[in-house]
Order: structure tokens, then C-alpha cells, then sequence
């Protein structure tokens, strides 16, 4: 009972993890390329991290 519980709660974690995780490697590997591309792996970072908490926030409230 107690797998039940704690599997879903570290596959969530497990997610959020590997997702920072790509990230990181990608701006990383696109600064280390070429300024310019770095920037723009980071404002591409920052615009889909944006999206993805605008799509998974629940609507509602005020």
C-alpha cells in the first residue's frame, strides 16, 4: 500500500528532475557554442517552462 503512495510521488519528482535537468544541459551546450545561441536557448527555456505552468495550473478562483 505504502509503494502505491510513494511511487507516483517519485515519478513526479523523478519528471521535474530530468526536465531541469535537460535544460540545463541545453543552455548549457548552446552557450558553450555561441553566445547568441545561448540567449536564445534560454528564452526558449523561459517560454516553454512559462507555457507548461500556464497549461497545467487550474483555472478558476478570482
Amino acid at each position: 500500500m505504502i509503494f502505491k503512495r510513494l511511487f507516483p510521488l517519485f515519478w513526479r519528482i523523478f519528471d521535474i528532475l530530468c526536465y531541469i535537468l535537460a535544460l540545463i544541459a541545453l543552455n548549457w551546450a548552446m552557450f558553450s557554442w555561441n553566445k547568441i545561441a545561448g540567449a536564445l536557448a534560454l528564452a526558449f527555456s523561459f517560454a516553454i517552462t512559462g507555457l507548461i505552468s500556464e497549461i497545467i495550473t487550474p483555472k478558476g478562483g478570482d
